[in-house]
């Protein structure tokens, strides 16, 4: 390691210099100064193959807007075998999160931490970590939505994608509360040849039990107690569009062979009518259950499940998409800063740290509700852990939710906090599928809904 070349990039020439003096004699590095400004330091980067480390200054009032590009393109991602040590002075700067995410390998707090230089430059002896992320990206891009990822695993899944779409065949997504799934139907409608059409997405553990066949196919006046007129299904209401059906799992068995016999014929009849209709519409079906599993158990029809089980995609959690929590959650910075217009200027690296450690049970859902109060709670313009919720902040793996500790001011106030723990627990102990947690806490989907939105817990 001795006399090995370290590349400094900062426009800081005082603080350069202090740093390069530092590196070598105390540490016998051969450093070279590179400002952001001096020709194209990214090609520097890249044709040093006798590089080992470089340290990239990104400290308030290092960077200027000619910096910000500067360190954009200095190729670093390319040098999988170089150490990248980011200084800073508080946060990274938010337009260059997500590349430091990608390629920094140590940071250090300049100049207060001088001490921690000694423990960074021994390691420079052995092989640099992996990156935490893939720097290179996928986006599968709709008139309205679109789904990035840096995920390897998720790259053939967006090629796969963007083919169904343009077929019109049904569509089965699979994937726990929060992933994504919502999103990804309307992705695949706009990619369709109905972009054009009504996208209308049906959360069937909203539905009453005793009338999801009224508000799927319709009735007629008459048709049972209440029906006082006649009312038009969502499946005929899309029209030439798509329509998601979320939450199948709910559905009875009896609901579940008049949906597969319209997937199969297009044909249906509203409640009390005699009158066949036609589908027009292109159904994407969702859930967030294993229905393997429910045919197993006898709880899901085995030949809906194998009409549906022709084009499926599984998302995963996100615990398991590690390289695009970063980018999802500066992306969510980025709008509640606008939204909220609450200035955010820069990102400590510890907050991004604590974002890859926690294990999101409620996925992409609650890290954008997560990254939504951090905005909120940033006073300094720079996010730190403290502006997270303990949740997040305290623990690794989310502990069980209980009964709150504290005194409330009031009895109301202590139900309400009762009964928001409550229901919070039993959706992590039944993976936040509604159905289950209604049938646990002995109340209707509905109820269970209007609950959730009662506590904002969506």
């Amino acid at each position: 390691m001795h006399g090995s070349l370290v590349l400094l990039f900062s426009q800081d020439q005082e603080g350069a210099t202090r740093l390069r003096r530092m590196l070598e004699s105390q540490h016998g590095l051969k450093v070279e100064h590179v400002g952001y400004k001096n020709g194209k330091p990214g090609a520097k980067a890249q044709a040093r193959p006798q590089l080992r480390a470089v340290f990239v200054d990104l400290r308030p009032g290092a960077l200027d807007d000619s910096g910000l590009q500067a360190v954009r393109e200095l190729g670093l991602e390319r040098r999988r075998d170089v150490w990248v040590v980011a200084l800073v002075n508080g946060g990274y700067p938010r337009e260059l999160a997500v590349w430091a995410d990608a390629v920094v390998r140590e940071w250090l707090e300049w100049p207060t931490d001088q001490r921690r230089i000694q423990r960074i430059v021994q390691r420079f002896s052995g092989p640099p970590p992996s990156c935490s992320a893939n720097v290179e990206a996928r986006t599968l891009r709709g008139k309205t939505v679109s789904f990035t990822t840096r995920e390897p695993e998720l790259f053939p899944m967006l090629e796969d994608l963007e083919l169904v779409a343009r077929h019109d065949v049904t569509v089965l997504l699979i994937g726990e509360t929060g992933t994504g799934k919502t999103h990804l139907a309307k992705l695949i409608h706009e990619l369709s040849p109905r972009a054009e059409e009504k996208f209308l997405p049906v959360a069937c553990g909203t539905l009453p039990a005793d009338l999801i066949e009224s508000e799927l196919f319709g009735h007629v006046k008459g048709a049972f107690t209440g029906a006082d007129r006649t009312k038009t299904g969502r499946l005929e209401s899309v029209g030439r569009g798509t329509f998601l059906l979320d939450e199948i799992d709910v559905l009875g068995l009896d609901q579940q062979a008049k949906l597969l016999r319209v997937l199969e014929t297009g044909e249906f009849e509203p409640v009390g009518s005699n009158e066949t209709r036609k589908l027009r519409g292109r159904a994407i079906v969702a859930s967030n259950l294993d229905l393997e599993t429910l045919v197993a158990n006898d709880r899901f029809r085995s030949d809906l499940y194998y009409r549906l089980n022709e084009v499926k995609f599984h998302l995963p959690p996100l615990r398991r998409r590690q390289q695009d929590i970063v980018p999802l959650a500066i992306e969510f910075i980025e709008f509640f800063s606008n939204h909220h217009r609450v200035a955010v200027r820069r990102v400590h690296p510890e907050f991004l740290e604590r974002l890859k450690a926690y294990h999101w049970p409620g996925n992409i859902r609650e890290l954008m509700n997560q990254m939504r109060r951090a905005v909120m709670f940033c006073r300094s313009g720079e996010l730190t852990p403290d502006d997270m919720a303990p949740a997040v902040t305290q623990s690794i793996t989310a502990a069980p939710v209980g009964p709150p500790t504290q005194p409330a001011s009031d009895l109301s106030t202590q139900v309400a906090l009762t009964e928001q723990a409550m229901i919070e627990q039993m959706l992590k102990q039944h993976n936040f599928n509604r159905a289950a947690t209604a049938r646990a806490l002995g109340i209707s989907r509905v109820t269970l809904y209007n609950k959730l939105k009662k506590y904002d817990m969506f």
